[in-house]
């Protein structure tokens, strides 16, 4: 029985947070791809710093799927240190932006006392940097830093709904790889 409340208790704790991501670019659709080049795109994707929920999933998918409409063909490189000498190359790197030490406090305390007491934090976040590339030599980097804020108060439980109306890890991750896109088009037409 003991186990039931604890069990009852972790599930009430974790799930009275509301999230929400800003700073990120809104893509409504992608953008529309025109017709595939005949280059090929080797990528990497360097493993994230901290748990992740569904945002390294993202890029994945993007580079697999999403742009075999625009390249002939794309290639993950497992070690980044291998840039290729021909080709396009494109390698993301995500550094964690760190909560406050004040909200880590008050985020300790808050799950010390089951979030009966409330915490918030509104300047975690990652910075997404895609280094391009054009046969080993460094054409751009493309800057990304989406900021998340989190409030976390038993209280939120009735309004908890309001995290269906807000975006994913998931979609920024997306939103921000279309935008990328976007902004290194000028650089991959010139390719």
């Amino acid at each position: 029985m003991k186990f039931i409340h604890l069990l009852f208790l972790l599930i009430l704790t974790f799930s009275s947070c509301i999230t929400r991501y800003r700073d990120y670019p809104i893509i409504d659709s992608p953008p529309k791809t025109t017709t595939a080049s005949k280059i090929k795109l080797f990528y990497n994707l360097e493993p994230f710093p901290i748990l992740e929920f569904g945002g390294y999933t993202a890029l994945k998918s993007f580079f697999k799927t999403n742009l075999k409409s625009k390249f002939a063909d794309t290639e993950e490189i497992l070690d980044p240190k291998n840039i290729p000498q021909k080709g396009v190359y494109c390698k993301v790197s995500t550094q964690w932006a760190p909560i406050s030490a004040q909200a880590l406090i008050f985020g300790y305390i808050s799950m010390a006392t089951a979030t009966i007491l409330p915490a918030w934090s509104s300047n975690e976040g990652f910075d997404v940097t895609y280094s391009l590339y054009k046969d080993g030599q460094k054409v751009k980097d493309f800057t990304y830093s989406p900021r998340r804020s989190i409030f976390l108060w038993i209280f939120t439980l009735p309004v908890i709904w309001v995290n269906l109306l807000t975006s994913s890890e998931e979609e920024v991750f997306k939103a921000m790889s279309y935008q990328f896109l976007e902004d290194a088009k000028p650089y991959i037409n010139e390719l």
